[in-house]
Protein backbone atom coordinates (compact mmCIF):
# COMPACT_ATOMS: atom_id res chain seq x y z
CA UNK A 1 0.00 0.00 0.00
CA UNK A 2 1.65 3.51 -0.89
CA UNK A 3 2.08 5.82 2.49
CA UNK A 4 0.27 8.46 0.13
CA UNK A 5 -3.07 7.09 0.26
CA UNK A 6 -5.99 9.69 0.02
CA UNK A 7 -7.74 9.25 3.24
CA UNK A 8 -11.24 10.76 3.40
CA UNK A 9 -13.14 11.28 6.61
CA UNK A 10 -14.69 8.02 7.20
CA UNK A 11 -11.19 6.39 7.32
CA UNK A 12 -10.08 9.54 9.85
CA UNK A 13 -13.19 8.50 11.93
CA UNK A 14 -12.44 5.04 11.44
CA UNK A 15 -8.88 5.41 12.72
CA UNK A 16 -10.50 7.37 15.27
CA UNK A 17 -12.84 4.95 16.78
CA UNK A 18 -10.05 2.07 16.19
CA UNK A 19 -7.55 4.30 18.54
CA UNK A 20 -9.67 5.72 21.18
CA UNK A 21 -10.66 2.19 21.99
CA UNK A 22 -7.37 0.07 21.37
CA UNK A 23 -5.14 2.90 22.61
CA UNK A 24 -6.21 4.13 26.04
CA UNK A 25 -5.73 0.43 27.14
CA UNK A 26 -3.97 -1.77 24.61
CA UNK A 27 -6.88 -4.07 24.18
CA UNK A 28 -9.93 -4.38 21.47
CA UNK A 29 -12.49 -6.65 22.44
CA UNK A 30 -15.38 -8.04 20.71
CA UNK A 31 -17.65 -6.03 22.07
CA UNK A 32 -15.87 -2.83 21.13
CA UNK A 33 -15.35 -4.26 17.69
CA UNK A 34 -18.93 -5.00 17.08
CA UNK A 35 -19.87 -1.45 18.36
CA UNK A 36 -17.12 0.38 16.10
CA UNK A 37 -18.34 -1.66 13.03
CA UNK A 38 -21.87 -0.84 13.72
CA UNK A 39 -20.68 2.45 13.83
CA UNK A 40 -18.75 2.38 10.54
CA UNK A 41 -21.78 0.70 9.01
CA UNK A 42 -23.65 3.93 9.50
CA UNK A 43 -21.53 6.54 8.36
CA UNK A 44 -20.86 4.24 5.54
CA UNK A 45 -24.46 4.30 4.04
CA UNK A 46 -24.68 0.79 4.77
CA UNK A 47 -22.72 -0.13 2.19
CA UNK A 48 -20.73 -3.61 3.64
CA UNK A 49 -17.98 -3.34 1.04
CA UNK A 50 -16.68 -0.06 0.96
CA UNK A 51 -17.05 -0.19 5.11
CA UNK A 52 -14.26 -3.60 4.46
CA UNK A 53 -12.84 -1.03 2.18
CA UNK A 54 -12.19 1.67 4.01
CA UNK A 55 -11.41 -0.76 7.39
CA UNK A 56 -8.99 -2.50 5.56
CA UNK A 57 -7.00 0.39 3.75
CA UNK A 58 -6.96 2.33 7.73
CA UNK A 59 -5.28 -0.57 9.44
CA UNK A 60 -2.74 -1.20 6.59
CA UNK A 61 -1.91 2.48 6.25
CA UNK A 62 -1.70 2.15 10.10
CA UNK A 63 0.30 -0.31 9.97
CA UNK A 64 2.83 1.12 7.90
CA UNK A 65 2.78 4.67 8.90
CA UNK A 66 1.98 4.69 12.61
CA UNK A 67 5.32 3.20 15.37
CA UNK A 68 4.63 3.93 18.84
CA UNK A 69 1.65 5.10 20.92
CA UNK A 70 2.93 8.65 21.14
CA UNK A 71 2.50 8.64 16.80
CA UNK A 72 -0.82 7.06 17.42
CA UNK A 73 -2.53 9.84 19.34
CA UNK A 74 -0.62 12.25 17.17
CA UNK A 75 -2.26 11.05 14.45
CA UNK A 76 -5.67 10.52 16.28
CA UNK A 77 -5.25 14.43 16.99
CA UNK A 78 -4.66 15.26 13.47
CA UNK A 79 -7.50 13.46 12.28
CA UNK A 80 -10.13 14.93 14.31
CA UNK A 81 -8.55 18.47 13.15
CA UNK A 82 -8.71 17.27 10.00
CA UNK A 83 -12.36 16.21 10.40
CA UNK A 84 -13.64 19.34 12.02
CA UNK A 85 -12.49 21.05 9.07
CA UNK A 86 -14.68 19.42 6.63
CA UNK A 87 -17.80 21.64 5.90
CA UNK A 88 -19.72 18.55 5.66
CA UNK A 89 -18.74 17.29 9.08
CA UNK A 90 -21.35 20.16 10.62
CA UNK A 91 -22.39 20.39 14.50
CA UNK A 92 -25.02 17.64 14.08
CA UNK A 93 -22.09 14.86 12.68
CA UNK A 94 -19.81 16.23 15.64
CA UNK A 95 -22.01 15.51 18.51
CA UNK A 96 -23.13 12.20 16.54
CA UNK A 97 -19.33 11.02 16.48
CA UNK A 98 -18.65 12.32 19.99
CA UNK A 99 -22.03 10.36 21.34
CA UNK A 100 -20.37 7.23 19.16
CA UNK A 101 -16.80 7.99 21.44
CA UNK A 102 -18.96 7.74 24.20
CA UNK A 103 -20.55 4.52 23.44
CA UNK A 104 -17.09 2.67 21.84
CA UNK A 105 -15.77 4.02 25.91
CA UNK A 106 -18.53 2.07 27.61
CA UNK A 107 -18.93 -0.96 25.08
CA UNK A 108 -16.58 -3.09 27.13
CA UNK A 109 -18.12 -2.23 30.86
CA UNK A 110 -14.77 -0.13 31.91
CA UNK A 111 -14.96 3.22 30.79
CA UNK A 112 -11.84 4.36 31.79
CA UNK A 113 -10.42 7.85 33.29
CA UNK A 114 -7.65 8.10 29.96
CA UNK A 115 -10.96 7.82 27.82
CA UNK A 116 -12.73 10.23 29.46
CA UNK A 117 -9.68 12.79 29.03
CA UNK A 118 -9.28 11.95 24.84
CA UNK A 119 -13.24 12.04 25.30
CA UNK A 120 -12.49 15.60 26.21
CA UNK A 121 -9.62 16.21 24.13
CA UNK A 122 -11.69 15.48 21.22
CA UNK A 123 -14.57 17.90 21.95
CA UNK A 124 -12.39 20.53 22.94
CA UNK A 125 -10.83 20.03 18.85
CA UNK A 126 -14.55 20.09 17.77
CA UNK A 127 -15.58 22.84 19.40
CA UNK A 128 -18.03 21.29 21.20
CA UNK A 129 -18.82 22.07 25.34
CA UNK A 130 -19.34 18.71 26.34
CA UNK A 131 -17.18 17.42 29.15
CA UNK A 132 -17.16 14.41 31.41
CA UNK A 133 -13.41 13.76 32.93
CA UNK A 134 -12.66 15.60 35.86
CA UNK A 135 -9.87 17.65 34.03
CA UNK A 136 -10.39 21.65 33.84
CA UNK A 137 -11.03 22.69 31.28
CA UNK A 138 -7.27 24.41 31.02
CA UNK A 139 -5.80 20.98 31.80
CA UNK A 140 -7.95 19.78 28.34
CA UNK A 141 -6.58 22.80 26.30
CA UNK A 142 -2.98 21.95 27.51
CA UNK A 143 -3.12 18.31 26.82
CA UNK A 144 -4.31 19.46 23.73
CA UNK A 145 -1.62 21.69 23.02
CA UNK A 146 0.90 18.92 23.90
CA UNK A 147 0.09 16.63 21.27
CA UNK A 148 2.58 16.01 18.46
CA UNK A 149 0.53 16.81 15.48
CA UNK A 150 1.56 14.60 12.84
CA UNK A 151 1.46 14.63 8.99
CA UNK A 152 -1.30 11.73 7.30
CA UNK A 153 -2.47 10.98 3.92
CA UNK A 154 -4.14 13.33 2.38
CA UNK A 155 -1.79 15.84 4.03
CA UNK A 156 1.04 15.00 2.04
Amino acid sequence: MNKNIKLTPLHCIFYVYHTFAFGSDGKLNQDEKKIISSFMFRWVGQDKEKMSQVISETLNWSKENIDNINNQIGTMISMVEFLKSQSSFDTFKREYFLMDIRNIARSDGNFIDQQKKWHDMLANILELNIRISQSSLEDINGAVKKVEKRKIGFRR
